[in-house]
């Protein structure tokens, strides 16, 4: 009869523990697999470095201008951020949905000592202001890109410029580099506001 009780309490605590860490590995799961949920996800896959590298390339290549502001539409870890600080930007932005990622690029910033030039925001980039900053990047989806232009055109400053990894928009680019899955497209805000408009374009 004992043993039946202290086989019945071992059994409630293992699924107590059990419990626990199912629990534990839903609120850190969460935020990576809700993403996936939405009618327009953006997945965490980091940049790579020949990524990074194109970016900045095409950057330099299309301006010799001092641009001022870079955002990135869900900036992860941050490396993006950081690496436009390093690039010579006075100050760099990165929104992003997944909280877990925005407190960690925001303790790297701070660990840094980057934390008043590289900014981290958990944002919605559909519903953020985009119209401060004359550098936007991205890694975006297929289905994204269409309805993220249209904001754009919306939102962007006139002299901004855009670029897009790993896909492009459904519209002619000023400037590409790279290739396969490290390919990066720009697109300067006339480009994009002729092209949706029906203007033609002059490169």
């Amino acid at each position: 009869m004992q043993e039946d009780k202290s086989s019945k309490t071992f059994g409630r605590i293992l699924l107590g523990i059990c419990g626990g860490i199912g629990l534990g590995l839903t609120v850190l799961a969460a935020p990576f697999l809700t993403p996936a949920l939405r009618r327009h996800a953006l997945p965490y896959v980091p940049a790579t470095r020949e990524q990074l590298d194109n970016i900045f390339h095409l950057l330099r290549q299309y301006s010799t201008k001092q641009r001022r502001h870079l955002i990135d539409l869900g900036s992860g870890d941050g490396r993006i951020v950081f690496e436009a600080v390093q690039q010579g930007f006075p100050c760099a932005t990165g929104i992003e949905i997944n909280r877990v990622l925005v407190y960690y690029a925001r303790l790297k910033a701070y660990v840094s000592g980057q934390s008043k030039i590289c900014h981290f925001k958990r944002a919605n980039l559909w519903k953020y202001d985009l119209s401060k900053y004359d550098t936007i990047v991205l890694f975006g989806v297929d289905t994204m890109m269409e309805p993220l232009l249209k904001k754009l055109s919306k939102e962007i400053a006139d002299e901004s410029v855009v670029i897009t990894c790993r896909y492009q928009f459904p519209i002619n680019y000023d400037r590409t580099h790279g290739e396969g899955i490290d390919a990066v497209w720009l697109y300067n805000s006339q480009t994009i506001r002729n092209q949706l408009s029906g203007k033609p374009t002059f490169s």
